[in-house]
């Protein structure tokens, strides 16, 4: 494998460093979605059965945020009964705000995948080129006699490079893609989670309470 890595050239360096890049962010990524998870129905039921022992929405929230601390949407549970009592404009951009940062941090680092997924193969093709170009000088070296011992291992060495980036490309296009339709459901759910505390609290469209 390090012979391989080696016969690759100088383009196989940058591609290990995205592959050490991509490979970072893939385990943070998934560590934090993993400590951020949370049972959508269970959350309900908790608040709700947390709303009628304390008595009152905010004491609720509290509760919920002491048992579930690093659930995602605490910052959006803790603003919604905060803003429970404001306008009604003020209470939707005050939830608004809060859903676009959590997703915000959701999407964090998701971009560098994105671009490590499009730079990588084509690093890798760059590679290959080279190789190539290399390949058919030392062939005009030779007269333009053709060697075929020469030809055929000088274009599988200059290929290592365009497999090496396409083995880097690949996990990271798949995580990129997982990630971004993971954001998307939690996006969704923040969605029906505020319907579903509108419901639960009777406010209806943010409107204020009397």
């Amino acid at each position: 494998m390090i012979t391989l890595f080696k016969q690759g050239g100088w383009v196989m360096y940058p591609l290990l460093v995205f592959s050490v890049i991509s490979i970072a962010v893939i385990l943070e990524r998934t560590v934090y979605y993993l400590l951020t998870r949370s049972r959508s129905v269970r959350a309900i039921e908790e608040l709700a059965a947390f709303g009628k022992e304390c008595g009152d929405w905010k004491g609720a929230a509290k509760r919920f945020a002491e048992k579930r601390r690093r659930v995602y949407f605490l910052p959006l549970v803790a603003a919604y009964f905060d803003s429970l009592d404001e306008e009604r404009h003020l209470f939707e951009e005050r939830l608004f705000a809060e859903a676009k940062e959590i997703v915000m941090v959701n999407e964090r680092r998701l971009p560098i995948l994105a671009s490590v997924a499009s730079i990588a193969p084509l690093l890798g093709l760059f590679g290959t080129v080279l190789g190539m170009i290399e390949v058919f000088q030392r062939l005009a070296a030779l007269g333009g006699r053709a060697d075929v011992a020469l030809l055929s291992d000088g274009i599988w060495v200059a290929l290592i490079t365009t497999a090496f980036g396409l083995f880097v490309a690949i996990p990271s296009l798949l995580a990129h893609h997982y990630f971004l339709r993971l954001v998307s459901g939690r996006s969704d759910y923040m969605e029906l989670l505020i319907s579903r505390l509108n419901i639960l609290t009777g406010k209806r469209g943010g409107e204020k309470q009397t």
